[in-house]
């Protein structure tokens, strides 16, 4: 689930006041949500208002301040269970992913149908959340994974669900690749570059599509991952991953070219196209609320929507296919 703070955790992790915090949510600064009667500003939010900061600074020529982005924080198996039995009984549809930016513009427009129910947001990897639609713990999974051919994206999620059915609705293509340095100083040109001594890398958490897919062409280039200094060091989002590098505390990590939006002084390795799909169960298509989802992925708007993100393609966005048990 998306990590939710208080105005005191927002003020701590940015070094600031807490009448600071209450003073940018005054002004329209810093989105944020009342719960009853207290304030709550979401990780979306939050990284929302440190990207326009960011881009900011930017503008003004302050190349050297950068945000200071936070990860979603890790769950236990057990709690993650909790959290999705908690949000099996409430009114909507649960939807695994993390794809944050795309999960809010289709919670955006389907609240604006009628026949439609609220997004509930889990925050979870893409074997995790498809994990959770194998245990029939969550509605959907919006997953994202690397592919040599377009269709291959279709045997890579039958994997994960033995023996179930499911419609798989594309969303978009997107490039992914090395995040570097402006102008590639390191000369980071394939997965073999990182296990040159000097090089420090910032990999992605196990069960990511990204990481998912960097296992498997060191397993077939026969690539020692023990040989890579930082293996072991995991994000767990693109923006952090980004932003390791942008600080120094990293040479080179792995994302979405998207995401450096917010980071113009990067450069960007493109290793693999990616494929982002939501996944579904095929015995709910039927169902009113799947259908106005499906409706709501086919509009135009969506598709204009997702076109402001850099690399990515709406050819065969609302495209419906199925996986065989």
């Amino acid at each position: 689930m998306e990590k939710i703070y208080r105005p005191q955790e927002v003020a701590d992790q940015l070094k600031i006041k807490k009448t600071t915090v209450y003073e940018l949510i005054k002004r329209g600064e810093l989105k944020s949500a009342k719960v009853g009667k207290q304030i709550r500003i979401s990780q979306d939010q939050l990284d929302e208002y440190l990207t326009r900061t960011n881009q900011k600074k930017e503008a003004a020529g302050f190349t050297n301040v950068l945000p200071p982005v936070m990860d979603i924080p890790r769950f236990s198996a057990d709690q993650a269970s909790r959290q999705m039995d908690y949000l099996l009984h409430t009114n909507g549809l649960i939807i695994n992913s993390q794809e944050s930016r795309t999960v809010e513009l289709l919670r955006s427009l389907l609240s604006q149908r009628d026949n439609s129910l609220p997004l509930l947001h889990s925050y979870m990897n893409d074997y995790n959340s498809l994990y959770s639609l194998y245990y029939e713990k969550t509605h959907m999974a919006l997953t994202c994974f690397c592919f040599e051919q377009f269709e291959e994206r279709i045997s890579q999620i039958s994997h994960f669900l033995p023996g179930k059915e499911a419609a798989v609705i594309h969303i978009c293509t997107l490039k992914t690749g090395f995040y570097v340095k402006e102008g590639n100083p390191d000369h980071i040109s394939s997965p073999k570059d990182l296990c040159r001594p000097e090089i420090k890398f910032l990999n992605r958490e196990k069960g990511n599509g990204l990481r998912i897919y960097l296992d498997r062409i060191l397993t077939e280039k026969k690539i020692d991952r023990f040989l890579i200094k930082g293996y072991a060091d995991e994000s767990l989002s693109h923006m952090s991953s980004a932003n390791a590098v942008a600080s120094g505390l990293a040479d080179v990590s792995m994302g979405d070219l998207s995401h450096l939006a917010a980071y113009p002084h990067m450069d960007f390795i493109p290793f693999k196209e990616a494929s982002m799909d939501l996944v579904i169960l095929k015995s709910a298509m039927e169902q009113p609320a799947f259908t106005a989802l499906l409706e709501t992925i086919r509009s135009r708007e969506f598709k204009n929507s997702l076109l402001h993100f850099n690399g990515y393609e709406t050819i065969h966005t609302g495209d419906v296919s199925f996986t065989t048990p």
